[in-house]
């Protein structure tokens, strides 16, 4: 009986370490196989390449305070808005947010509650998904900053790259720097 539970134990070590290896391993294929940064903010003039920029006008926000009183971890922040062609005259479509806060600004050198947020922008022909982390000066304010975008439906199936808005008044400029 002894033995048995020594060669259980074994087999179950040995499983772990050959999974973390194959974990490195595709991890290692997967850093190698991706494109360099060459910190080129100008993605027009790359092959496979292009830039798509919509603006958010009269979002919708509701902030769900839960736990204590007051931005505090787990605090949910759930946005939508029409979206606009880049002169912000034509409605295109609509955006869709979520957001949790991660990490409340309870610290006097923090400036901003950090949050998780994963976005939908639907446009005509599919839509886009992006996600990241996000500063808020305050609940409903927003700082500029850029998130991943994690993939697509219809026409923008198979994208990848990164979005990135920046708060012009009561407008969110958003730009999509679109991999295909």
């Amino acid at each position: 009986m002894l033995l048995s539970t020594r060669l259980r134990v074994l087999l179950v070590a040995m499983a772990v370490v050959g999974m973390a290896l194959g974990i490195i391993g595709v991890l290692g294929a997967v850093s190698s196989a991706s494109p360099n940064n060459n910190d080129d903010d100008d993605h027009r003039d790359h092959k496979g390449r292009t830039t798509l920029t919509v603006v958010g006008k009269t979002p919708e926000n509701k902030v769900i305070d839960l736990g204590a009183q007051g931005p505090t971890q787990g605090d949910i922040r759930v946005t939508n808005a029409p979206i606009y062609d880049e002169s912000g005259k034509e409605r295109i479509g609509r955006f869709d947010l979520f957001c949790a806060i991660t990490d409340p600004a309870d610290e006097s050198s923090e400036k901003a509650h950090m949050a998780q947020c994963t976005k939908t922008f639907t446009l005509p022909g599919g839509q886009i998904s992006v996600e990241g982390v996000e500063a808020y000066p305050n609940r409903s304010g927003l700082s500029p900053g850029v998130n991943a975008i994690s993939g697509g439906t219809g026409k923008y199936a198979g994208v990848g790259g990164e979005q990135r808005f920046e708060v012009r008044g009561k407008k969110v400029i958003n730009t999509f720097h679109i991999i295909e």
